[in-house]
Order: C-alpha cells, then sequence, then structure tokens
C-alpha cells in the first residue's frame, strides 16, 4: 500500500531557514495580495474617508481589505469611489489581446458607487 506524504509533513524536514524562507515568501505574497488596501493607499485615501464614500462603517473597509478573494465588482467599486476606473486586458499568447475599458459598465456598477459593496 502506498502512503502518501502531506506538504506539512514534508516541510518538517526542511532546515529552519528555510522554512523561514517559505513563511517569508508566503507572507510577503500574502501582503502583495491585498489589492484593496494597496490601491487605496495609493489614492492617498483613509479607510474612514473610503467608508464615508461607500456609506458603510470603516470596519467593513478593514474587512474588505483582509479579505484573500474579492469579486470584480466589489474591486471595481471601490476604485470607482476612489476616483479611478478599471481597464482589463485579456492576453492569450499568439493573439491579439483583448481590452474591456471602465469595466464598470459592463459589471452594472454605478461611477458613483455609494451602495454597500459585497
Amino acid at each position: 500500500m502506498t502512503t502518501y506524504k502531506t506538504y506539512k509533513d514534508i516541510r518538517k524536514n526542511f532546515s529552519s531557514e528555510a522554512q523561514e524562507r517559505i513563511a517569508a515568501g508566503a507572507n510577503k505574497i500574502r501582503e502583495e495580495l491585498k489589492i484593496l488596501r494597496t490601491v487605496r493607499e495609493m489614492a492617498g485615501v483613509s479607510q474612514e474617508e473610503l467608508a464615508e464614500r461607500l456609506d458603510v462603517k470603516q470596519p467593513y473597509i478593514s474587512q474588505l481589505e483582509a479579505r484573500e478573494n474579492i469579486t470584480l465588482s466589489t474591486l471595481v467599486g471601490v476604485i470607482n469611489a476612489l476616483g479611478g476606473s478599471v481597464d482589463i486586458t485579456i492576453n492569450f499568447p499568439e493573439k491579439e489581446p483583448v481590452c474591456f475599458s471602465h469595466i464598470e459598465t459592463i459589471l452594472c456598477v454605478s461611477s458613483g458607487y455609494s451602495k454597500k459593496v459585497q
């Protein structure tokens, strides 16, 4: 009978330095994926100000920023509230790129987004 090891079991055999590098890399990736916080900070807007623009409470913005996954409509709504717009470009090898400009019109998200985002 074949026995399988989990990644967690395999990682136990790594040196402590290797485990620390892996953990540091994973944490860096997690932080980079916090896109809502990143774009809010780029716009120079506080959580409190963004909450006011979206007609929600500040803790809700904190929760949104802590999520590992967000919907496209949530991202677009927040970007709009920050004064920006979202364009999406889809690339396939050896094909012309397809660009969707002002994605909020496709998603039916108001550019004056003032209702609670999901």
